[in-house]
């Protein structure tokens, strides 16, 4: 048995690789309720109208970018930043410099289902900006985050929000 924190089908299909190819042999994968069922539930995202995408990975994070880069204001996104390097402020900085509407809501959602659970509301903009607001890099948010990105609109006109 390997215990795996977090979702195996999304950040965590490398580890999952990794043990079986320590046991030689195929390994089973029983997952539980991801942080971004989590994330897109508190959200009110629906999950069809949402770009996924995971750069809790190592190695090359361009196509995942390029992913965020060509749905930003188009559908929701829903980003698993990558421990501490690109982290939610990083992500929303990265999609700015590409021609994002600054203006769109963006929401860091912290430790999911734990007690601390914590909810940042904000937009692209002020999130890029908190960028500024630590020394060394270190990022004002938990490493177990999700970023959530509003899209501008949906088909019917409004964001798909909901009663947040």
């Amino acid at each position: 048995t390997a215990v795996l924190m977090g979702d195996p089908n999304h950040s965590g299909y490398q580890f999952v690789g990794k043990v079986q190819a320590a046991v030689d042999r195929p390994v089973r994968v029983i997952p539980g309720i991801s942080s971004l069922q989590v994330a897109a539930s508190r959200a009110r995202t629906p999950m069809e109208a949402t770009c996924f995408v995971t750069l809790h990975k190592s190695g090359d994070l361009e196509p995942d970018l390029r992913r965020l880069r060509e749905n930003v204001g188009d559908r929701h996104l829903l980003v698993l930043p990558r421990p501490y390097d690109v982290m939610p402020e990083d992500v929303a900085q990265a999609l700015i410099d590409d021609g994002a509407d600054g203006a769109l809501e963006a929401l860091v959602l912290e430790r999911l289902t734990h007690a601390d659970e914590a909810i940042t509301r904000t937009s692209l903009d002020d999130l890029a900006a908190r960028r500024d607001e630590v020394a060394d890099g270190d990022s004002p948010f938990s490493d177990l985050s999700v970023l959530a990105v509003r899209a501008a609109t949906t088909g019917d006109g409004s964001t798909g929000a909901g009663d947040l």
